[in-house]
């Protein structure tokens, strides 16, 4: 890469280039046995020049002041005079001895130690201080100063702001120079800046990270370091625990492909089945124990566990969940279930044992509304969604809402792709710089129209939890704004592994030579949305997530007319199956009450015929005929009638004349029924009942009003 700094080379001290000898000249002697006599040989350029020669020359490499750098030579003398003999052939104690009495030369002291000195390394001397005082008088100052102006223009182009950079590198710069014996950045390793980020505190280990960013932009490592010196996981306490049971979680974890997350959750659910073995069934210590019964106790157990029931008190200092002693979440039990079935099942494949039961089976998910996980998409309210998507087309630089922020265009180009793609969190941030392609053709419609070129826009999409990689049009916007923050994005940044498929890529949304906050969505991009549309971070549903834009955006392209078919909508939100899809495509409630007001109107209106003949007419005034399909009701008060549903017998019933053939169907089947099956006396008489009434109806058909 294209380095601003001039190139400087390292040259190494070198004891060999010096005539060291064995023992003292009595003229050395002479001339270092008193204060005066000592500093006239400084005084004078060749004189003592075995003594001196070494020392003038690893000062003039440190740009220490002449002023202390006579002070040190001079002490260095002094006690060369008390030891009789050079200062190559002091011992470690001496050395030292003399560091703790000039605490102001010290840096240039422990050069002089390290060259001449029986220190095979620079971290066995007393370093105290600033690491980068003493590495500048190991190693020269300006090479030091080289390699720092190397590392500060690389993370520079890499988006870091110039301000401050190289006070803030020098010190952790030093000490990786120190353990590394060596300043060259070339010969740092990974191992390297591990002992120097697990060796400090959180603050220095910081810019451990930082430095490794610029080093895997160089090439000179294959990819960087994490920022923070934690674990990426909390060591989970055994306290409680069989010993065997807590050895098979162990060996499981180490052995599983899991991915990390999804292992260590895994992990803890099935430890946390071990405290329940060692409190309710002790004499149970590892899989091969577990019977049917065992099973159905431990499902019957998840069934009223509560939050913090089974708690594993990590380092994190054992926090109890504010829903601490309610029940559990349905998808935490569900979960619970699965992974205590997936470690059996693991067990058996693997060959580590024989089970006395079947995991599918007997560990099988209940399914009831205790354990039932529902796929329940919040779509954001369609008012919020279209401010939501308003605002990601028109920020501003002052609506960012502090003043350490990622680029303004980055969080555009993210908040359109979040309004526009329908993607879920993860697969957004692991977009590769290349993403987005132009549409570069027509594109025929079946009805003989055209989709001019440029009007959409092509966005490979990366492996998910539920499919592979992909391709899906969206509108051309995105491809606008990615453009935009591409002409931005620091180009000089090293490729990364991406942890779901293991290829080196470049992302785009990477920034400072890392990929960006895993909740950027959620902390970042979201707020700045909302304040920029004048709304708060929540709707009627509650608070806006990543997850539920992409609800919106797939439900939305779901409930236009003639919008995407159930397997066009299945293939764009890249679902494995129709059924996930469905859930984002279910009708919304504010249709659905719609369709009920407009169905239960019509279902409760009843059509109406009036006779205004008035030999028709009635005390009550006009004949009313109340059409009930098959037959009309000439009873005015058929709004209160108490005999619903008994109309065929009933004097005010009329039958249509399309009814005729229903009613002698029904005379000829209850006369069947009469001849060929035998009744009791009571069942015959009612029978003989309904049909007299039958007849009734037929005698009436006639008087029917027409039409």
């Amino acid at each position: 890469m294209k380095e601003k700094t001039a190139s400087v080379t390292y040259v190494p001290f070198k004891r060999t280039d010096y005539q060291l000898s064995d023992a003292l000249s009595p003229e050395e002697r002479e001339a270092i046995s008193t204060g005066y006599r000592r500093s006239a040989a400084l005084d004078q350029p060749d004189s003592l020049p075995s003594l001196l020669l070494p020392l003038q020359d690893i000062a003039s490499r440190s740009s220490i002041s002449a002023r202390l750098v006579r002070i040190i030579i001079l002490a260095v003398l002094a006690e060369t005079h008390r030891a009789g003999q050079p200062c190559w052939l002091w011992t470690q104690e001496r050395w030292l001895t003399l560091c703790q009495q000039h605490s102001s030369g010290r840096p240039l002291l422990a050069a002089f130690a390290f060259h001449l000195g029986p220190f095979p390394s620079p971290l066995s001397l007393p370093v105290h201080g600033a690491p980068s005082l003493y590495a500048s008088a190991i190693y020269g100052r300006n090479f030091v100063s080289h390699e720092l102006n190397r590392l500060t223009d690389v993370l520079i182009s890499l988006g870091y702001v110039g301000q401050n950079q190289k006070h803030n590198l020098s010190g952790m710069l030093g000490v990786l120079m120190l353990m590394n014996n060596d300043p060259q950045l070339e010969t740092f390793t990974t191992d390297l800046l591990w002992r120097g980020q697990n060796c400090h505190d959180r603050g220095i280990a910081r810019v451990t990270g930082k430095i490794s960013y610029a080093l895997a932009a160089m090439g000179i490592i294959k990819s960087p370091l994490r920022m923070r010196n934690y674990k990426e996981w909390h060591e989970k306490p055994t306290e409680g625990i069989a010993p065997d049971w807590a050895r098979w979680c162990r060996k499981w974890r180490e052995t599983s492909v899991l991915r990390p997350r999804s292992r260590e959750n895994q992990y803890s659910f099935i430890l946390r089945c071990g405290l329940w073995l060692a409190r309710e069934k002790p004499e149970i210590c590892e899989p091969s124990d577990w019977t049917m019964e065992t099973c159905a106790s431990f499902i019957s157990m998840v069934g009223r566990l509560k939050v913090d029931g089974l708690s594993l008190d990590t380092h994190k200092g054992g926090r109890r969940s504010s829903r601490s002693g309610e029940p559990l979440m349905p998808h935490s039990r569900s979960r619970f279930v699965y992974a205590v079935r997936r470690f059996m099942l693991d067990y058996e494949s693997w060959g580590w044992g024989k089970l006395k039961f079947s995991p599918a089976r007997h560990l099988s998910t209940p399914d009831t509304p205790l354990f039932r996980q529902g796929v329940n998409p919040r779509v954001i309210d369609d008012p919020v969604w279209l401010k939501l998507v308003w605002a990601s087309l028109n920020l501003r630089k002052e609506d960012l809402l502090s003043e350490i922020h990622y680029p303004l265009s980055m969080l555009q180009a993210m908040a359109v792709i979040w309004t526009h793609a329908g993607l879920r969190q993860n697969e957004l941030m692991r977009l590769t710089m290349n993403c987005v392609t132009p549409q570069a053709d027509d594109i025929l419609q079946e009805n003989g129209s055209a989709i001019p070129a440029g009007t959409l826009c092509y966005l490979s999409v990366p492996a998910g939890k539920t499919s592979k990689a992909f391709v899906k049009p969206v509108s051309s916007v995105v491809k606008k704004y990615v453009d935009i923050w591409l002409s931005e994005r620091p180009q000089e940044q090293a490729a990364l592994t991406d942890e779901r498929t293991g290829e080196k890529v470049r992302y785009l949304f990477q920034n400072r030579g890392k990929p960006v906050g895993r909740n950027i969505i959620n902390l970042t991009v979201i707020p700045l949305l909302c304040a920029r549309a004048g709304m708060p971070v929540e709707d009627s549903r509650g608070p806006i997530t990543s997850h539920r834009g992409r609800a919106s955006a797939v439900t939305a392209l779901a409930g236009v007319p003639q919008g995407m078919s159930l397997y066009e909508l299945m293939q764009w939100a890249g679902h494995s199956s129709p059924q996930s899809t469905m859930h984002y495509i279910r009708i919304r409630p504010t249709q659905l009450a719609a369709s009920f007001v407009k169905a239960d109107r019509v279902a409760h209106m009843i059509s109406v015929l009036i006779d205004h003949d008035p030999e028709a007419a009635s005390l009550t005034g006009p004949a009313t005929y109340y059409d009930l399909g098959d037959s009309y009701c000439t009873n005015p008060f058929w709004s209160s009638c108490q005999h619903r549903m008994a109309c065929i017998g009933c004097d005010f019933n009329l039958l249509k004349q399309s009814a005729r053939g229903l009613v002698l169907e029904s005379k000829a089947s209850v006369r069947r029924y009469l001849e060929e099956v035998p009744l009791t006396p009571d069942e015959r008489a009612i029978v003989e009942q309904d049909a007299e009434k039958i007849e009734q109806a037929l005698k009436r058909l006639p008087l029917k009003p027409e039409g």
